[in-house]
């Protein structure tokens, strides 16, 4: 009986304090809803590339104006944020940005062609529909957890910021 209240005790006491334990991070530092990915979609690369592209909509829902200063994956050795800059002789480059700003109670859309994100070095092969984890942090150290779904956009017809 003993072994048995210890085993309900111990199971109750990992459920319950799991999430702090598997996240890492004290609440100060978690930001949770603050900001939301919208149709967030990583494209498949072609094979043997080991770049992708990243679109969606960030929406800051809180009325300051957030600072995301770094972007990271479990599934890629970097994620960047770029934006797109065009000459007058119709060539484009793309530019490394060290912040993105996201206006209180506003959003900024990454799409083709403009700003988007780059995850380079895949560290294992990616799957059709899988979600893949991106974390980014703001420039208090503030955490934010987003999920993008990975598509093959020459395979089927997406109705998403094209």
């Amino acid at each position: 009986m003993k072994k048995n209240i210890a085993l309900l005790l111990f199971i109750f006491l990992a459920v319950n304090t799991s999430h702090a334990f598997m996240t890492g991070v004290e609440p100060s530092k978690d930001g949770g809803a603050a900001v939301e990915l919208i149709s967030g979609v990583i494209h498949m690369a072609p094979p043997g590339s080991n770049v992708n592209a990243g679109y969606g909509i960030l929406r800051n829902n809180t009325k300051n104006d957030i600072k995301l200063k770094s972007f990271r994956s479990p599934v890629f050795d970097t994620t960047e944020a770029h934006a797109m800059e065009y000459s007058d002789n119709g060539t484009a480059r793309m530019i490394h940005l060290k912040e993105v700003v996201i206006p209180a109670n506003g959003e900024i859309v990454f799409e083709s062609g403009g700003l988007h994100f780059m995850f380079i070095g895949k560290r294992r092969d990616l799957s059709l529909n899988e979600e893949i984890l991106v974390i980014t942090r703001d420039d208090r150290e503030v955490r934010y957890m987003l999920n993008m779904k990975v598509i093959d956009s020459r395979a089927e017809n997406h109705h998403h910021m094209h």
